[in-house]
Formats: structure tokens, C-alpha cells, sequence
């Protein structure tokens, strides 16, 4: 049945699609220079054009937050990044805790970097998913592409489209859910539960469709990426049975699993190792103009001691609390964090191998590195983002760096495993689950430790500090206010768990109303 071959759109935003690489998927650039009468049966006429129209909503992670050409990519770093770790406390902006927002619990609907810059880029990766998706569906009922390219591909949107929901619901709370072009560009919110049953009914039908593996395009999602986004949905839900069937199903994958060495896993040379189930890819390029392309990302630099960059320490910046919450024997801390008078675990990085540097620790305990602001910084500096010894700061040569930004990974799905079925009565095998993690924590056998809400709160803190999805799976919990209180001794008001809508978005959308309280 031709059911849309008569409604030949012309899609502007393809221009841009055909023109965009992303680093994972392929060496070979696609060009079409002559984009002026571009549309959909010439964008889905062949499986070339229709594979360049989905590695353009791949790319909407990887472009500014706001949309323009050329600038690195800040949205990961002050957006995501500081949603998944700042929220929690464990990681702080470089803020007067007089004044922090996160602190304080007070981000301005305005200004606020995670607020401002999540909302439309997700929301700008959703409206290209439901573009394609609709093309694409078209395409492979009347054979214009491969069908199992094309079924394969509609898989693999499927899946972006649920991440950009996912990450938007775990931000704001209720969000509106767009899922074709011809809807109202000017909906409401929709309550959370029914965007987390969209998912469960999207990546129910990607995971028919999706391969484990890639031979060479690594960067894609894979069945495995459609699994851990459903069992996360059931979680939301409260379906725990189901997400234990989901995060399980993650056992049949022929690739995945933990890295032996927890540092292994963001080592430079691991790109989208055993244990990524969803990478964020980036070109490597030292280029020190601004203005080069927005495949490039600044987290290293920002997360770098100031004292060797000379600038930056805006993000990443970790706690004091969060290195004295590892146990003895836990090798995740110095994969994770290093304190004054430490040597950088990884052994690539020699600290004395920067320009002006002659001692081979951060700092000293009697003078700890903090850039000059004490009141600012920790005088503690992050290792999972800082993992590449060409980068070296401000003033100097080489500023963007090519390390993937980890989103997911078996790790995080195991402990999701042991809370499924910790809270479905599965008692022995949420044991067995948190055991795995910890194990490989200790390189061997990890001290016995009985699985509970508590012992998992802590174990996704010290698992997922530094990367992309804590807070996630924190808020997910229930227990967010007393994570922070058993924490930080700090009163949580509940609808600060989520962030406000931005100040932007409520003056384009009438029909939007701002979070409870901000």
C-alpha cells in the first residue's frame, strides 16, 4: 500500500544531513554539493543517501547545543555531563559555594547550562528522527532501499529517538511527546509514564531489527544499546520483571562485556570496547582555532587541573567526599579520581610531561592544585575524562580531543539488573549481579557485601562517577533527596531532582508550563 508517495516533501534539513560524517560510522565522506531541489524520494531513493539522512540524527549528539556550525561541543560537557554528575554533588561547576546553583539547589531556568542546553538539542534530534522514520518506513515498503538495511536503519532510529526521550524525561519530569511530523510543534507536556511507554514500544520493535555488532561501523547503536534503554523504561515504570528479562537478555550479545582493568575502559585506545553499549563518537583534531567543526569536544580541557592548562576547570571537578567513598582495595578510585600529591594512573600521562611542570603528581598535599581558586576547586581532578596525553591547554597547541563520551555501558546495566531484580524478589540474582561489578572493582573477589537499596546507591555512585547516566538511575531510584542527604547532609526539596524548563522554550510554547516550584 503506497500510503505517502504521493507527499514529496522537500526537507531542507537533509542539505545539512548529506553533508555531515560521523567519525564511527565510516572513513568515506558522502557529498552531495547540488542539494537545491532536495526531497524525500531523492533522499530515500538509494540505501547511500537514506544511511547519510540517519548518521544526521546520530549527529544531532554531537552538534552545539544550539545548533550552530563550527563551535565544539559544549551540550556533552555542560549539559549532560554536568546533569549526570553535578546534580549529585560529587562533581561541581567552578561556583562560589556561597552561591552554586547545584549546592543551593537553584538552577535559573535562564541560564542554567543543563536546562538550556538539553531541551533543544534532544527536542532537535527527535524532530530529525521523526523525519527519517517516516521516510524511511515509506522507502522500505516500496523497495527504494534495502529492506534489511532499511528495517535495520529504522532500528537504529528508533533507538536514538528513545535516548533523546529518555535523557529529556530524566532531566524535566514530564515532557512533550512528539512522535510524527504532523503533530502540534506546540503540545504540552506529557506525564513521563506514557513517554516511558513509548519507549518500551519502540525499543521492543528495534530490538527485532537491530544486529549485536557492527563489522567496522562500531559507533551505532546495537541490540544491546535497544535492550538497556527498554529494561531502563520497565524500570521507570515499575515493571521490574520485565527489566530483569531485558537487562538479561544483554547475555546473549557475542561482544559485550566488563573490561577486566576498570581503567581499560576509557583508555584512548578502547574506543568503543567490550563494554560501551552507546559511545558518542568525536573526531580527533588539535586544530587551535575556535571555529573548525562541531565534531570536536572540549570535556578534557575542562576537566584538566588548571595548573596545567592555564585555563578551563569548569567542569569535572570532583569531591573530596566522592574519593573517601571508595573502600579500600576499590581500583575504581584511582581510575576515577586523584587527590593531591597523586600520580595520574593512566601510563600514557606522565604530569611532569606537560610545559612548566617538574613534579609527576597533582600538586602536593601541603599545595594542592587548585588553580589559584581554593574556594572553587576540590584540589581533587577527574581521570575518566582525562585520558589524552596530546591535549594540553590554553595558549598552547592542542585544545579537542577524540576520546568517546561513554553514555551507557555493561557496568551501569549490571547494577540495573541487581535493583530490577532486587525489587521483583529475585534476591540471588541481584546478588549475583552487584557481586560481578564489585568483583572486577577489586580485580579478583570484592569484601562481602549483602546487596540492598542503599548498597546499590553507593555502588552506581562509584561505578558511574565521571560519566554521562548517574543521576539518571539515581532519580530513577526513588531515593534521590536521601542520596544526597546520606551524602552530603544536604535537605533535597523534591522537585529539584528535576531541572526547570527553559525560560526560551516557555516563551515559544504557550501551551508549556514550568516545572513545580521554579
Amino acid at each position: 500500500m503506497n500510503i505517502k508517495r504521493n507527499r514529496i516533501k522537500k526537507i531542507g534539513i537533509f542539505s545539512g544531513l548529506l553533508l555531515t560524517v560521523m567519525v564511527s560510522c565510516s572513513e568515506d565522506f558522502l557529498i552531495d554539493t547540488n542539494n537545491q531541489d532536495l526531497t524525500s524520494e531523492v533522499v530515500f531513493g538509494s540505501d547511500e543517501t537514506a544511511l547519510a539522512a540517519v548518521t544526521g540524527v546520530y549527529d544531532s549528539f554531537q552538534n552545539d547545543s544550539q545548533g550552530d556550525p563550527g563551535l565544539p561541543n559544549e551540550y556533552n560537557v555542560k549539559g549532560i555531563h554536568r546533569w549526570a554528575n553535578s546534580t549529585g554533588l560529587d562533581f561541581l561547576n567552578n561556583e562560589n559555594p556561597e552561591t552554586s546553583s547545584y549546592l543551593n539547589f537553584n538552577p535559573d531556568p535562564s541560564s542554567n547550562d543543563v536546562s538550556t542546553k538539553i531541551w533543544p538539542n534532544h527536542y532537535r534530534q527527535i524532530g530529525r528522527a521523526n523525519i527519517v522514520l517516516e521516510n524511511l518506513r515509506i522507502a522500505v515498503e516500496n523497495e527504494d532501499i534495502s529492506v534489511d538495511l532499511g528495517n535495520r536503519l529504522i532500528g537504529e532510529v528508533l533507538v536514538l529517538r528513545c535516548i533523546s526521550y529518555q535523557y529529556l524525561v530524566e532531566v524535566y519530569g514530564d515532557v512533550p511527546l512528539v512522535l510524527t511530523t504532523d503533530e502540534d510543534p506546540f503540545k504540552a507536556k506529557d506525564p513521563q509514564e506514557l513517554v516511558f511507554q513509548q519507549i518500551v514500544t519502540d525499543a521492543t520493535e528495534a530490538v527485532s531489527l537491530l544486529p549485536w555488532t557492527y563489522d567496522t561501523e562500531k559507533g551505532r547503536v546495537s541490540r544491546a544499546t535497544a535492550y538497556t534503554v527498554l529494561g531502563n523504561a520497565h524500570m521507570w515504570l515499575g515493571e521490574y520483571g520485565a527489566a530483569v528479562t531485558a537487562f538479561e537478555a544483554l547475555e546473549g550479545s557475542p561482544v559485550l562485556g566488563l573490561e577486566d582493568n576498570f581503567l581499560d575502559i576509557h583508555a584512548l585506545a578502547n574506543p568503543n570496547g567490550k563494554e560501551s553499549i552507546f559511545e558518542i563518537q568525536w573526531a580527533a583534531n588539535g586544530d587551535l582555532s575556535w571555529n573548525r567543526n562541531d565534531e570536536v569536544n572540549i570535556l578534557q580541557l575542562f576537566a584538566m587541573p588548571t595548573d596545567i592548562t592555564g585555563g578551563g576547570g569548569f567542569t569535572g571537578i570532583p569531591s573530596k567526599e566522592l574519593y573517601d567513598a571508595f573502600e579500600p582495595g576499590d581500583t575504581r578510585r584511582e581510575a576515577t579520581v586523584i587527590a593531591p600529591g597523586e600520580e595520574h594512573p593512566d601510563p600514557l600521562i606522565d604530569i611532569n610531561m606537560y610545559d612548566g611542570i617538574d613534579i609527576n603528581t597533582v600538586g602536593t598535599v601541603a599545595e594542592p592544585w587548585t588553580g589559584g581558586s581554593p574556594e572553587t576547586r576540590s584540589g581533587y581532578w577527574a581521570v575518566k575524562s582525562w585520558r589524552d596525553p596530546e591535549i594540553e591547554g590554553w595558549g598552547r597547541t592542542i585544545l579537542f580531543g577524540g576520546q568517546g563520551h561513554i553514555w551507557m555501558r555493561y557496568g551501569g546495566a549490571l547494577l540495573s539488573l541487581a535493583e530490577a531484580a532486587l525489587k521483583d524478589g529475585q534476591t540471588a540474582k541481584a546478588q549475583a549481579a552487584f557481586d560481578r561489578v564489585r568483583n572486577r572493582a577489586w580485580g579478583g573477589a570484592a569484601p562481602a557485601k549483602t546487596v540492598t537499596m542503599d548498597a546499590l546507591l553507593q555502588e552506581y555512585r562509584l561505578e558511574l562517577a565521571g560519566e554521562f547516566s548517574l543521576w539518571g538511575v539515581i532519580r530513577r531510584s526513588g531515593e534521590a533527596s536521601k542520596f544526597i542527604m546520606d551524602n552530603y547532609g544536604l535537605d533535597m526539596p523534591v522537585n529539584r531532582q528535576i531541572y526547570p524548563i527553559p525560560s526560551s522554550q516557555l516563551s515559544a510554547n504557550p501551551n508549556l508550563e514550568q516545572n513545580p516550584g521554579y
